[in-house]
Parts: structure tokens; C-alpha cells; sequence
């Protein structure tokens, strides 16, 4: 291991090159010295290993491989190989379409340096970012105490939103005993991996003053892309999630019933067999899928609702 290296950037790519450009900049001008970035190429057929090797030739930090046959097909097994690559204190997940903010490594790194444990890792804000949109931080862990895996979950649930993995700077440590990205998961892969780090670590802190980006683009991003596939990969992760928090006498049905209920609602009609393959997963968080039609009434009159309800509050808080 190379202990100059503080910090491992691992970013599995796809036929993005021009996406990925922008991606590798944002890595290269961090005011964190002491990093490389480990490319894993996933097959592209574009102009990727020109890109990346025109960086290694300006900057040795950067590292490009092709994936390996003996790691699976798909980004989860990229990650996979691009952290039995690397050699950091600390790890850094990127995809190739997203950015980091110039000073996120080295605010984070300061962040978990001062911390008493070592299996603590950070987050930061985050934004959906695409070409002249105002920035506009996002975070639901404002505050300075460590959260634990149950609170993380319902926190996202009152929220109803998500964090993008690339928020996070993760201890190596946290991760060999977390294990390894489930290749067998093709969409919520970052959900369930991200819980197993929870589980296996002291805590996540916020990191304040940077930020990551999400970017939106024209190009296609996999988790966008709904196939039969794609929705047996959520459920299956969300049946992985609940089981790995059964064995820690953990449960956040609030997250559960949340991301289950607005599954059911979407792909009920078109995909009922599926969603009764997976009946006891969703009997375990208090949704029976004998009153689908209750939830989808209910659902339509929270929607006529809604408004109304709104506009009442506006008026009560303005008197």
C-alpha cells in the first residue's frame, strides 16, 4: 500500500467520455494533494482510454484499467476491482458523469482525522446540477452528532429524498469489513451497499462548507432505465437492507413503507406477478397487497388534497 495516498478515487466508467472529462478535472484540481484516481473501464467502445491516458500523461495520479474478466460485467463490479486497486486511508466513489467541489476531499479528510474512531465516515451537500442552474444545497444531516443506520433511513423518509453516494469519504476500514459491492444488483446497488457501511461503521458525520454535484444530462444514466430487471433489483435490495438490519435488532419500516408503497403505486398494474413474488417483504413493513386498492384510493385523494391542505397553512402561519 502506498501510504503517500490519503485518498482513492474510484470511478467506474461506460462510453462516456465527455462526460467523464469534466469528472476527472473535478478530481484533478481537488486541494487534496495526496490522491489517485483509479479508472475502471467497463468495455467502452468511445474514445474513454484516449481521454484518460491523455490525464495520466500530465498527472500520475491517475490510474486507467480495463475490467478484469475475473470481476462481473457492470459498474458494481468495477468498484469492486477499483478498490482492490487501490491503496488510499480513505475511499471516494465517483460516477463518470458527477463532480466533486474543490475542497471536498481535504474538508472530509480534516473531518475524520479529528474523529476519536476510526470507523466514522462523512457526507456533505449535494445538488442536482446541469448546464446554468443555480446551486442550491442539499442535505438533511444539518446538524453535528453522529447518525446511526435506523435514524439515517427515516431521516431520508421524512425527507422523501435520497443521498448520492459520492457525498461520502469512506475509512478503508469501514469497507473491507462491510464487504464488497453486490454485483448481483443492478439498480439500488448504492442503497444497500451504503446501509451495509452504516451497519459496519461508528456513525456518519456531516462535513460542512463542500459539496458534491449530481449532474442530469441527455446522456443515458442506468438508474433512469426501467426494465422487469430493474424493479426485482430494488425489491430484492430492499429485502437485503431489511435482513441486514433484522440481524442488528434494527427496523425503519418508516423508510420501508415509504419506497415500497411509492414502488406499488408505479408498477402495480403492469407488474402485479413480481410485486407477489416479493408479498412478504412487503407484509413485514405493514403493506398487504390485498388492499392495493385502498392504497391507490388513498393515494388519489392525498393528491386532490394536497393543495388545499397547503394553501390553509399558508394562510394560518401568515396570520
Amino acid at each position: 500500500m502506498n501510504e503517500n495516498v490519503i485518498v482513492s478515487v474510484i470511478i467506474p466508467t461506460y462510453n462516456r467520455s465527455s462526460l467523464l472529462l469534466e469528472s476527472l478535472k473535478s478530481v484533478q484540481q481537488q486541494s487534496l494533494h495526496n490522491l489517485e484516481c483509479i479508472i475502471i473501464d467497463d468495455g467502452s467502445t468511445d474514445d474513454t482510454e484516449d481521454i484518460v491516458n491523455s490525464f495520466i500523461e500530465k498527472d500520475a495520479r491517475f490510474k486507467y484499467f480495463k475490467r478484469s474478466e475475473e470481476y462481473a460485467k457492470g459498474a458494481c463490479g468495477s468498484r469492486n476491482m477499483g478498490f482492490d486497486k487501490s491503496s488510499g486511508k480513505y475511499i471516494q466513489y465517483l460516477d463518470d458523469d458527477d463532480l466533486l467541489s474543490r475542497d471536498k476531499l481535504e474538508l472530509q479528510v480534516k473531518s475524520l482525522e479529528e474523529q476519536k474512531s476510526k470507523n466514522v465516515f462523512t457526507t456533505c451537500d449535494w445538488d442536482v446540477y446541469w448546464e446554468n442552474k443555480d446551486f442550491d444545497p442539499k442535505n438533511i444531516f444539518t446538524y453535528q452528532k453522529k447518525i446511526l443506520a435506523d435514524e439515517y433511513l427515516d431521516k431520508l423518509a421524512e425527507n422523501e429524498t435520497f443521498t448520492p453516494y459520492h457525498t461520502f469519504l469512506i475509512p478503508r476500514i469501514v469497507i473491507e469489513n462491510a464487504g464488497p459491492w453486490n454485483v448481483d444488483l443492478t439498480i439500488n446497488d448504492d442503497a444497500e451497499f451504503m446501509l451495509r457501511i452504516l451497519l459496519n461503521s461508528d456513525g456518519l458525520i456531516n462535513t460542512k462548507d463542500c459539496y458534491v454535484l449530481y449532474r442530469t444530462h441527455n446522456e443515458k444514466r442506468l438508474s433512469a432505465a426501467y426494465t422487469n430487471g430493474s424493479l426485482i433489483s430494488i425489491l430484492r435490495s430492499y429485502e437485503i437492507m431489511s435482513s441486514n438490519l433484522s440481524l442488528r435488532s434494527l427496523k425503519s419500516s418508516k423508510f420501508f413503507k415509504w419506497r415500497l408503497r411509492r414502488l406499488l403505486l408505479a408498477f402495480w398494474n403492469s407488474d402485479k406477478i413480481i410485486f407477489q413474488s416479493y408479498k412478504n417483504l412487503f407484509a413485514e413493513h405493514g403493506i398487504y397487497l390485498s388492499l392495493t386498492k385502498f392504497y391507490f384510493f388513498k393515494a388519489y385523494i392525498y393528491k386532490k388534497a394536497y393543495p388545499i391542505v397547503k394553501k390553509m397553512k399558508v394562510k394560518i402561519n401568515s396570520k
